[in-house]
């Protein structure tokens, strides 16, 4: 027999680690990074702790197969903290998802966050969610079953009992497959996406017995009374041929011909069109035994008007108008303009001010009393339009506005300054905010400012208002003339 030597000669090393094995060691590592390992049973889920407290969210970045996933924890932040409750002889064999599965207490919340439906569908308050990055939808069954052994090997090595599930077909579907192994218990989370509901789960009848169908099939003992809850959802999404239609309120003073005193005074307040999006009503039956209710195409019980349990949730539009908001909105692009009166309104300004910084004007202030009389106060007082100054604003709006910022020049003045010291304002519900008097010449001055830059042509009326403001100041203050409120 002649010796051959074989040269190439192929020779698989079984030490080496498989991509699937590269996968599952990373996996455990980052659940142990997160130290998810034999986590406390926690205190047991209020109602409203789904909706009201926050969520802690982790993620990281793993590859599989020439593919990028998204491996996820969620868990609910309780206020309390998780504090450890002493535990029944029979809670002792279950772990934390257990015994929020079959917690009635967050039934039917309603959380539009992204995964957070999974909350919803199970009621547990922790799981570990994987996901593709690219938002490929992983529809293959192959792929779906090895991304499913993958998790539960890794679970169960570093000894996690935390339901960990993954996002498998299109991701609008929102559905998810898990399961959860721990206390010798294996939990199975799995959902099924129909295009069609069939008819006979479409009352409480057929899905008794489909649940019971499921539930005998593998535990073979007689199944004792079913506990139900029910709730009706019933959504009002179209305002303008409904009963419940809002009028709006008149939005439409500063608008017109004439300017009263009445709108002067105030601010609009509200939205343009209704904030109002969607109104959900929800009536609840909460842990009703089977035998006492029956829903069935024929007959029901469940008639809305006897229902335990009404509810209201209202849902708000993103970004409504805001007539107020538009108003302060206006003010904050004011103070970020660079230009000037003079830039404004132009070269007029600056010999108006010429004009009245001449010798004959020092003389006459030097000449007067320094005691004038009522009469003398009251005619002199009456603000004097400078035609020289040109602006948007026209004539008898802008007098308006000034005898509504100085009422002592008007003799027949329906809005004078009260006493701003007997203000009444509660000391405790303004503490902290720092503000002028109300209804003060400061206060009047603020909100015709916000009128004229909203309504009566921007920042250039502003700067006209801002410049007869000061000439009226200016006059009363060279002739010591009282300056009101």
């Amino acid at each position: 027999m002649n010796n051959v030597e074989i040269e190439d000669f192929y020779h698989h090393d079984f030490t080496t680690a498989s991509e699937w094995e590269v996968f599952i060691a990373r996996l455990e590592e980052i659940m142990h990074e997160w130290k998810l390992t034999s986590t406390k049973i926690g205190r047991c889920l209020k109602s409203g702790d789904f909706v009201n407290c926050q969520w802690n969210e982790n993620s990281e970045k793993l590859h599989f197969a020439d593919s990028e996933f998204t491996l996820k924890h969620f868990k609910l932040k309780l206020e309390n903290g998780d504090i450890d409750s002493p535990l029944d002889e029979n809670e002792e064999e279950k772990v934390q998802c257990h015994r929020d599965v079959i917690n009635t207490s967050n039934d039917f919340a309603r959380m539009d966050e992204n995964h957070l439906e999974i909350a919803c569908y199970y009621g547990i308050r922790e799981f570990l969610v994987l996901q593709s990055t690219k938002r490929e939808s992983v529809t293959d069954e192959t792929k779906i079953k090895i991304l499913l052994s993958s998790l539960t090997i890794a679970a169960a090595n570093a000894n996690c009992d935390i339901p960990t599930l993954v996002q498998v077909q299109e991701s609008w579907q929102k559905m998810y497959l898990g399961t959860s192994i721990g206390k010798g218990i294996c939990s199975h989370f799995d959902m099924v996406h129909l295009k069609k509901i069939p008819p006979h789960c479409k009352y409480l009848t057929g899905l008794l017995a489909l649940f019971k169908q499921k539930a005998g099939e593998s535990c073979g003992v007689r199944l004792d009374p079913v506990m139900i809850s029910v709730r009706f959802s019933y959504l009002l999404k179209d305002w303008t041929t409904s009963t419940w239609t809002q009028e709006p309120p008149d939005f439409d003073f500063m608008q017109g011909e004439t300017l009263g005193v009445a709108e002067l005074g105030k601010l609009p307040f509200g939205a343009t069109y209704d904030p109002i999006a969607e109104l959900h009503l929800f009536t609840t039956w909460p842990e009703m035994l089977e035998s006492v209710v029956i829903d069935s195409e024929g007959f029901t019980d469940l008639e809305p008007q006897l229902a335990l349990e009404w509810s209201v949730q209202v849902t708000m539009i993103s970004s409504p108008a805001c007539l107020l908001g538009e108003y302060l909105t206006d003010f904050l692009h004011v103070c970020n303009n660079p230009k000037t009166i003079v830039d404004l309104l132009g070269d007029a300004v600056i010999y108006s001010q010429q004009e009245e910084q001449s010798l004959s004007s020092v003389f006459n202030i030097l000449t007067e009393s320094r005691i004038p009389t009522i009469s003398a106060v009251v005619s002199k007082a009456t603000p004097k339009k400078n035609t020289n100054v040109e602006g948007p604003i026209q004539e008898e709006i802008l007098l308006s506005i000034l005898y509504f910022l100085f009422p002592d020049a008007d003799k027949n003045t329906k809005t004078p300054y009260g006493d701003v010291s007997t203000c009444n304002v509660d000391e405790d519900q303004w503490k902290g905010v720092k503000t002028c008097a109300m209804d003060s010449l400061v206060w009047r001055l603020s909100v015709v400012a916000a009128h004229c830059t909203h309504n009566l042509g921007g920042v250039v009326a502003l700067a006209q208002l801002w410049y007869e403001f000061v000439q009226e100041i200016r006059f009363r203050w060279e002739r010591s003339i009282l300056i009101p409120g």
